[in-house]
């Protein structure tokens, strides 16, 4: 049986978007880790600029890329899984519609990993987006693009970039009545607050 509260959840890289007006200049997703039931999972792994930054924090964990058990892309634009390759040993899971390699793992609904940690469609940036939410000492939503930044939530407005705004809404809705702690796609993580 897993102990809930042995289960971590840490940020390795805390995810950026630069724009120049509008357009978008440069992006590299969140990378978090977490640490359940003797297993190393990577939520994302970042753009390919960001690989040295990503060898010295699993180096500051001491850990290795080897190290890692799981890979789970949020989605498959290459600001969220530009690192892969680092990940040799790992298996990689992504939404089918996201027409991943085909050595992935691929699902189409929801997936519990392990005990404490679910897989979850969350559409809306993309037809085929995911996060991750695991039950610890909290409830943690690591959510990709599907909520990429905290403004999203304090807005409440959705991906500037999506496929659908009102599903987008829908799955961050979603997330921040279930989460506590959300780990969104390019900012730094931060709590749900509820209006009492």
């Amino acid at each position: 049986m897993t102990n809930l509260g042995a289960i971590k959840v840490e940020p390795l890289l805390v995810g950026h978007i630069v724009r120049r007006g509008t357009v978008i200049v440069d992006a590299s997703s969140s990378v978090t880790l977490v640490r359940a039931a003797d297993r190393l999972i990577s939520i994302d792994t970042g753009s390919p600029r960001v690989k040295l930054k990503l060898v010295e924090a699993l180096k500051s964990q001491n850990l290795a890329a080897a190290d890692v058990d799981f890979v789970i892309n949020t989605h498959m634009h290459v600001d969220h899984c530009g690192c892969n390759e680092l990940f040799q040993n790992a298996m990689f899971i992504a939404h089918s519609l996201e027409s991943p390699p085909a050595h992935y793992q691929k699902i189409s609904g929801e997936m519990t990993l392990m005990p404490g940690v679910a897989v979850l469609p969350t559409p809306g940036h993309c037809a085929g987006a995911i996060s991750v939410f695991v039950t610890a000492d909290r409830k943690y939503a690591i959510c990709g693009d599907a909520l990429p930044t905290r403004d999203n939530f304090l807005k409440h407005v959705p991906p500037s970039v999506n496929t659908n705004p009102r599903l987008a809404l829908k799955s961050m809705d979603m997330i921040t009545s279930w989460a506590d702690v959300v780990f969104p796609g390019h900012d730094a993580s931060f709590e749900v607050i509820r209006k009492k």
